[in-house]
């Protein structure tokens, strides 16, 4: 009877502990949402069960529909942990050594000492999916593949940036490749050997790889959104903004490196399917979730959600190990975030996914394994800025000026940056033309100068936006103030000739 008594005693106190732990969760989520911090879903659990599991905002906001527990996110990088497992998978079944040379796959690869290990543990000195914009530009409407990456880089020669292993340097081009390799050993394209090796055994009903990112292809499948100014009252479908062209079109086709829709409850499948061996087995995980060590001896060095990190064979390994063994990975494209953390000692698992392209959600993935373990939370702030320029493009300078004040007097939740001040001054003198953008943008320049009056370039923006509205004798001031500051600001130098000139 006593050890009955026991056991009901610790199972209510287990209980208790997850509800205090949900409270918590519950409190910080729905700040941030107040705040405009998080738009999306987020799932907490642990040892496989959900202690926490919401959705916030808008999964389309132009027909105003919910996000919900079925909502489909993109992962982008979160869906390099997959090719991790399908490498792994195939080096345990004998099909390759991780330090077998890419050349031994591929003769015709223009890099001869890069190995698959190199690739895994972005090591290896590779160019980023950056190397297309030329083509990009021949071929504006073109959708690039990977078929397309190999016969590019040889195209381009280009050096790569560093011996393999000397220095860490993460780049979607070594996913790209892992996924031509799982390929040309399995004898199927990538996407049919994730859904039979990962996706089916896991029973991840509600996962699949989104073909063209323009198309909707679920009526699960959430919008991505995001403020293409910082004077934007609202977001817009990233498809449609301009500046995202090349990414969401162009560069759409990739995967290996991203390209997964998913859900939170899918990946916590996943998750959990790690912890048997229907995937792959706990030595490789062991091996996968093993910092990688660089030529020099040292560990690699990155960050996962903000802090301090090592990266293994497709996973973020965090430095700190007081919580436990803390395991993940991070995604971001245009319009989405997402993170998958997970405590390996503890069975904890945090999942959140994001479609506003909300900042801090990398963070915030941190702060609930943070809760999860009695730990400090690191309060996210939002940029007063984006408020600020919206409410000074809709209502004018004067209630700008309020609001403006009124957030700077809410430091807990509201922080102001140079930079971002910076930009929402340039983006009124140089994007879209309204009346009035070219005076908004010079009260907000003029502004900058005040509220940092040490940094050179609050004033060459500032003289750049006046010598732009005609008013020379005031841009040569202004430059002249920044030169002093700064003698090495060469743009500066040259502006300041041309209007002297003049």
């Amino acid at each position: 009877m006593k050890l009955k008594i026991v056991a009901l005693f610790l199972l209510s106190m287990t209980n208790s502990f997850a509800q205090n732990n949900a409270q918590k969760l519950d409190s910080l989520f729905n700040s941030l949402y107040t705040y405009r911090l998080i738009n999306g879903n987020v799932l907490v659990a642990e040892k496989g069960l959900p202690i926490y599991q919401k959705s916030f905002g808008f999964s389309n906001f132009k027909t105003r529909a919910l996000n919900n527990e079925n909502s489909g996110f993109s992962l982008a990088s979160v869906s390099k942990i997959f090719t991790s497992t399908a490498i792994l998978q195939l080096k345990e079944k004998g099909n390759l050594k991780l330090d077998d040379l890419v050349t031994k796959y591929f003769p015709d690869f223009p890099y001869s000492e890069i190995t698959i290990r190199h690739l895994l543990t972005h090591t290896s000195g590779l160019p980023e999916i950056e190397i297309f914009r030329q083509q990009v530009k021949e071929n504006p409407n073109r959708v690039f593949t990977n078929k397309d990456f190999l016969p590019t880089l040889k195209k381009i020669n280009q050096p790569l940036s560093f011996k393999p292993n000397d220095k860490y340097q993460y780049t979607n081009a070594n996913y790209i490749l892992l996924a031509l390799l799982v390929e040309k050993i399995s004898g199927l394209t990538f996407q049919e050997y994730l859904q039979k090796n990962i996706f089916s055994p896991a029973k991840m009903t509600s996962t699949y790889f989104q073909k063209d990112i323009t198309q909707m292809e679920n009526k699960n499948r959430v919008v991505d959104y995001d403020y293409p100014f910082l004077f934007s009252a609202e977001p817009e479908n990233v498809d449609s903004v301009k500046k995202y062209k090349v990414r969401m079109l162009n560069l759409s086709g990739f995967v290996g490196n991203g390209n997964i829709i998913s859900t939170t409850g899918d990946m916590l499948k996943f998750d959990q399917a790690l912890y048997t061996s229907k995937l792959i087995t706990q030595a490789s995980l062991t091996e996968a979730f093993t910092p990688n060590k660089l030529n020099n001896g040292q560990l690699t060095q990155t960050v996962f959600g903000g802090e301090k990190a090592s990266y293994g064979l497709g996973w973020f390994i965090a430095s700190d190990s007081s919580k436990g063994k803390i395991v993940g990975h991070t995604g971001g494209v245009p319009g989405a975030l997402s993170i998958l953390v997970r405590n390996i000692d503890k069975k904890q698992t945090v999942i959140l996914f994001d479609n506003t392209f909300s900042k801090s959600l990398h963070q915030n993935g941190l702060n609930a394994m943070n809760i999860l373990n009695n730990k400090p939370v690191s309060i996210s702030k939002q940029s007063l800025t984006q408020t600020y320029g919206s409410t000074l493009v809709e209502k004018g300078v004067d209630a700008a000026f309020i609001k403006f004040q009124e957030l700077r007097d809410d430091s807990l939740h509201y922080y102001l940056s140079e930079e971002d001040m910076n930009d929402l001054g340039l983006q009124l003198l140089y994007g879209p033309v309204f009346n009035g953008h070219n005076e908004l943008a010079l009260e907000v320049l003029k502004q900058n100068t005040l509220l940092f009056p040490n940094g050179f370039n609050t004033y060459d923006s500032y003289g750049e936006a006046l010598a732009k509205v005609g008013k020379k004798n005031e841009a040569i001031f202004m430059y002249r103030k920044s030169l002093k500051l700064n003698p090495g600001n060469e743009g500066g130098k040259k502006m300041l000739e041309e209007l002297l000139k003049k």
